[in-house]
């Protein structure tokens, strides 16, 4: 006697495919959230990480590795300070301490942000014990030595572009 076996139609396998298709795209959204927190998070330990560095090259040199009348860092500033932080190239600073570990590709992009950007430090360079952005809207000061902030993904999507996904050490 023969057995007769039930096999699946072409109907039902495409109902299945699309019930999957449609469990993946409700998921998207979730998976593209827990990605932006991810790089927002990463961002925040690097900018720790600096900070940290700049605290232990002022306790081993006795000041800031930036001097100068303003406080908020520009491009060339910010290539010369992580050199000093990173001792790359060898003999940046006068004791060549490390005093910032360098991501595998710092030679070819710096040490940037998540989105490739160059973090924005702000130091009390006259240690007047307080700090003001230049940037921002508001014009209380951020009481402290060291600041950073990253503007964080603003134009790479059309989120934000007004600067609310800014990622910044103080908050």
């Amino acid at each position: 006697m023969k057995t007769k076996h039930k096999n699946f139609t072409l109907i039902e396998l495409l109902v299945v495919i699309a019930i999957i298709g449609i469990l993946a795209a409700m998921l998207m959204p979730a998976i593209s959230h827990v990605r932006k927190q991810a790089l927002k998070t990463q961002a925040k330990v690097e900018m720790q990480s600096i900070i940290t560095a700049v605290k232990s090259y002022e306790s081993t040199y006795g000041i800031l590795p930036f001097s100068g009348a303003e406080t908020a860092m520009i491009s060339s500033d910010y290539d010369i300070m992580m050199g000093v932080l990173t001792n790359v190239p060898s003999g940046s600073n006068s004791r060549s301490i490390r005093f910032l570990d360098v991501p595998n590709d710092y030679t070819t992009k710096g040490f940037v942000d998540p989105w490739d950007k160059d973090y924005k430090i702000l130091i009390d360079t006259n240690y007047g014990g307080d700090v003001t952005d230049p940037d921002a809207s508001e014009s209380d000061p951020l009481y402290g030595t060291v600041f950073i902030y990253s503007e964080g993904p603003d134009k790479l999507d059309n989120d934000a572009v007004d600067g609310s996904d800014d990622v910044a050490s103080w908050q």
